[in-house]
């Protein structure tokens, strides 16, 4: 604990590949299904490059946990 009672967050980011993306359409899918999750602070899917990349905070959300949220939304792990 610090000073005012609180954890720092930590932040990690994970680029996750990802299969299925082929618009713009299915990047905002993907986005919105992972923001959902408590502790993700943003998302980045790229359809081009295949790949999901997320900024979240490891004490309150999992990579798999982020993976399933992936998943969820429709779309298929390449890793």
């Amino acid at each position: 604990m610090f000073a005012g009672g609180t954890e720092t967050e930590k932040i990690r980011t994970k680029v996750i590949p990802t299969y299925g993306m082929h618009c713009s359409g299915c990047e905002e899918t993907v986005t919105n299904e992972v923001m959902k999750l408590e502790g993700v602070k943003s998302v980045k899917a790229d359809h081009v490059n295949k790949t999901v990349t997320v900024k979240y905070d490891d004490k309150k959300v999992t990579l798999e946990q982020l993976k399933a949220a992936i998943v969820n939304a429709g779309y298929k792990l390449t890793e």
